[in-house]
């Protein structure tokens, strides 16, 4: 009887793996990768308009990220489609990876506009925009682990090490314009790398 009820507790649970497709691979890559690229891109642009390297208007800096969202927005929009069409798309595994990351990036968001309405009617620095890369940071790390845990995709531990690791960095230059590029730096291996990791694993 042991064995029987044995045979059939595996049995419901393989049932329940394929219904939900835990086993599927995240299709995600695609989004995070275009993410990644922006951001590591508008970092170095930050970074080169602060500096003066780019000579800019502090005020440009606003356009800057707001340019960034627009941009971001719309290649969510031209990749999902495409991204939905995908096997397993629809399974538990990619349905936690996709509202964690929109979590995420709905508090990112929140915390943009809020910098941005500071500098327009408080009396804040552009010095402010540090902390957004703390909290992006910090936020990202959670995110990776979030996933790692709810997905079992174990190596994205290793993406959540490294975006905190990133946050105590960032916390440690803040004030000074060399954070931008060590963030557009860093931005590689938390972002690009392991959404082509992500996207490599799909194939």
């Amino acid at each position: 009887m042991t064995n029987s009820n044995s045979l059939m507790a595996d049995l419901e649970e393989a049932s329940r793996i394929a219904k939900t497709g835990e086993d599927t691979p995240l299709v995600g890559g695609p989004i995070g990768l275009m993410w990644g690229i922006l951001i590591a891109s508008c970092l170095a642009i930050h970074y080169m308009i602060i500096s003066q390297t780019l000579p800019l208007p502090l005020s440009s800096l606003n356009f800057l990220w707001i340019g960034f969202a627009i941009l971001g927005g719309a290649g969510v929009a031209f990749l999902s489609p495409k991204i939905d069409k995908k096997p397993g798309a629809n399974s538990l595994a990619n349905k936690v990876e996709q509202y964690v990351w929109i979590m995420f990036a709905s508090a990112m968001a929140s915390l943009a506009v809020g910098v941005i309405l500071n500098l327009l009617l408080g009396q804040a620095s552009y010095e402010i925009w540090d902390f957004i890369l703390a909290a992006g940071f910090a936020g990202q790390g959670i995110a990776y682990g979030v996933i790692a845990k709810m997905t079992k995709r174990g190596w994205l531990h290793y993406a959540a090490f490294a975006s905190f690791t990133m946050t105590a960095v960032t916390m440690s230059f803040y004030g000074q314009s060399v954070i931008y590029l060590i963030a557009a730096i860093a931005s590689v291996f938390t972002i690009i790398i392991p959404s082509w990791l992500s996207m490599k694993a799909a194939r």
